[in-house]
């Protein structure tokens, strides 16, 4: 910016007008002493010599008063002209002044003024000389300037796309531990479902294979032949454990086709109440000696439909069902109540058993989740996540809720059946 004013300052100044120019100005002047000359050897009318000499003067003025006294003064050529102005002033023809004092004064006024304007042409030549080495130092301030602004630009610039490719390679990086710590933490979860799969086997299958393998001992055994009765309750036994190896295959089964994603629900409007009445069909068909408590169905008033996949909803309805029984006291009623609530349709399992805490409540549907009181009861760990699973397909879902004095009320929320 600074070299840019000084190169402007100076394209100024190199300007060459009329009111500044000291070549011009002496020109004028010694035309005009040069005219006044031949006017009084000519013997001209007065009105002309007047007119001569007031332009004389007026171009001595004009040395005088313009700003041009100062570059003859700072050249040293100002000495003398102020006197010529004052002789000139004191022969003025309007005051009666003689011609031929007059005459011999503008003719040496004349020779001084050529002597002088040599002497102001080679001193303004300096001077412009002076400023154009000064204009091309300013040019190459500027040019340097441009220059080192040009290199800082393309400095600023390699510093941006460094800083640029840092931070790209930054979130990059970011990105791929991310993915990797998502792919680890994956690798845990299948990891410790392989482990709890293993738990489950070694706990849920061992025992009904030990049962079968026990009945089938005590029917072999050498000896004096089992009686009928003893046939029959090894059977009804061996029956009950190959029950619950099935039972448990199914849910691992269905879990791991709903974690891939490889159950598609055919939703349509259905009765809840004739869903939930086969489930307890299921139910009652397969239950064990060792399960207690009654399934107890509680019709509503009025139909409920609910928009969901019938053989879906049953699964969860049989899920929730065995679980009231395992958990329920022996003996005790369990509850099962179709209603709507808040424009849903549910299903409440309703049992009396000891119930859940609030933390246990929390954890239910973590797979193969299991309470540390519960751990040798029967179960796989997968039914309460499997129906919460299968309800969410259907658009609901299922809860677990307190129930006054005691007891459990597992929820199945489902989309209410709209009539067609």
């Amino acid at each position: 910016m600074l070299a840019a004013a000084n190169i402007a300052r100076l394209e100024r100044q190199m300007q060459i007008s009329a009111t500044e120019n000291m070549t011009w100005i002496f020109g004028q002047t010694q035309i005009e002493a040069l005219n006044l000359a031949a006017a009084l050897s000519d013997g001209a009318e007065d009105d002309l010599i007047q007119l001569r000499f007031d332009l004389l003067v007026s171009r001595l003025n004009l040395l005088r008063d313009g700003p041009q006294w100062r570059f003859l003064q700072e050249a040293g050529l100002a000495e003398g002209l102020m006197g010529w102005r004052a002789g000139l002033l004191a022969l003025d023809p309007a005051r009666g002044g003689d011609r031929g004092a007059l005459a011999a004064h503008v003719t040496a006024l004349s020779t001084a003024l050529r002597a002088k304007a040599s002497r102001v042409m080679a001193r303004e030549w300096q001077i412009q000389s002076e400023r154009l080495d000064r204009l091309g130092q300013m040019h190459l301030l500027a040019l340097a300037a441009i220059l080192g602004a040009l290199l800082a630009g393309a400095t600023l610039a390699a510093l941006l796309i460094d800083r640029e490719r840092r931070l790209v390679r930054a979130e990059l990086d970011r990105a791929r531990a991310e993915r990797l710590e998502r792919d680890l933490n994956v690798e845990r979860t299948v990891s410790d479902g392989y482990r709890r799969l293993t738990d489950l086997i070694a706990h849920q299958v061992r025992t009904p294979l030990a049962v079968i393998d026990s009945a089938m001992h005590r029917l072999t055994r050498p000896g004096k032949p089992p009686t009928l009765e003893v046939i029959r309750a090894k059977a009804e036994v061996s029956r009950d454990a190959v029950a619950r190896l099935v039972r448990l295959t199914d849910t691992a089964l269905l879990m791991a086709r709903a974690d891939r994603g490889a159950i598609a629900p055919e939703l349509a409007r259905h009765d809840l109440a004739g869903i939930a009445a086969m489930a307890i069909e299921d139910v009652q068909s397969l239950r064990g000696s060792q399960q207690g408590g009654h399934l107890r169905f509680q019709a509503s008033n009025q139909p409920v439909h609910a928009h969901c996949d019938p053989l879906l909803t049953q699964e969860i309805l049989f899920n929730l069902l065995t679980n009231a029984l395992l958990y329920a006291a022996p003996g005790g009623d369990i509850e099962v109540i179709p209603a709507f609530v808040d424009e849903a349709a549910v299903c409440d399992i309703c049992d009396r058993g000891p119930g859940m805490t609030q933390p246990e409540r929390d954890s239910a549907f973590d797979n193969f989740a299991r309470g540390a009181a519960h751990r040798d009861l029967p179960g796989s760990g997968l039914g309460l996540p499997l129906a919460r699973h299968l309800a969410r397909l259907q658009g609901g879902d299922v809860t677990l809720l307190p129930r006054e004095q005691g007891g459990l009320i597992a929820r199945l929320i489902l989309p209410a059946g709209v009539a067609a």
